[in-house]
């Protein structure tokens, strides 16, 4: 529940590892502390592997591996980037794949993450998908940071994840850029109406905790 999840992002906020979370968005993660903390939560507790779609330069994606690296469990990330180069006053990198693959490496996590270079919505990298789904089972958690048309991502990877599985959607709030979230709003919305999801809340900087029913 959302109540759950307040008191789990309260707890991490004094715990030694809260600080790793930290340097993440120092130098990688444009995400908050506190979501950084809950993605962590989500892989410790997820209890299977996890589709990612955008992770940019890596901050999501280390902290869910981290997570399932500290539940000893032996699921992975599956992460899926289109690559660029993406200009940004902080983090700003000419080439997103070869950052985020330098990323993975230096905080050893590498080892547990399929990485697809490509869109989500290319039947190539469905396939891709599908390949590892059929290895590694319906994914636990679905991360979505993407363009904010989350209805056609899920309509697209529904048949991949577990039932009840946990879902994340970025820019819920994104006064950057309104039009996503105005779209990752509205989707979000219907799709709590239709009763397929069900909201945990908001966290950190806009970013949106649920699970499908």
């Amino acid at each position: 529940t959302s109540f759950e999840l307040s008191l789990v992002a309260t707890q991490y906020r004094s715990d030694s590892l809260y600080a790793s979370f930290a340097e993440l968005i120092s130098y990688v993660s444009m995400l908050h502390s506190d979501v950084l903390a809950l993605l962590y939560h989500y892989g410790a507790y997820a209890n299977g592997p996890i589709l990612e779609i955008g992770p940019y330069i890596g901050g999501s994606t280390i902290s869910l591996v981290r997570g399932i690296l500290e539940s000893g469990q032996p699921a992975r990330v599956t992460s899926i980037e289109l690559g660029g180069e993406y200009r940004h006053p902080t983090y700003v990198t000419t080439d997103i794949v070869d950052s985020l693959r330098s990323n993975l490496t230096k905080y050893e996590v590498d080892a547990q993450v399929n990485l697809i270079v490509g869109h989500s919505r290319d039947q190539s990298v469905l396939d891709r998908v599908g390949a590892i789904f059929e290895q590694e089972g319906p994914f636990a958690c679905f991360v979505i940071d993407a363009d904010g048309h989350i209805e056609e991502d899920i309509a697209l990877y529904r048949h991949f994840l577990a039932k009840r599985c946990y879902l994340v959607v970025d820019d819920y709030y994104a006064p950057g850029a309104p039009e996503k979230e105005a779209t990752t709003r509205s989707q979000l919305a219907g799709l709590e109406q239709r009763n397929v999801v069900e909201s945990f809340g908001v966290y950190g900087w806009g970013t949106w905790f649920g699970r499908f029913t």
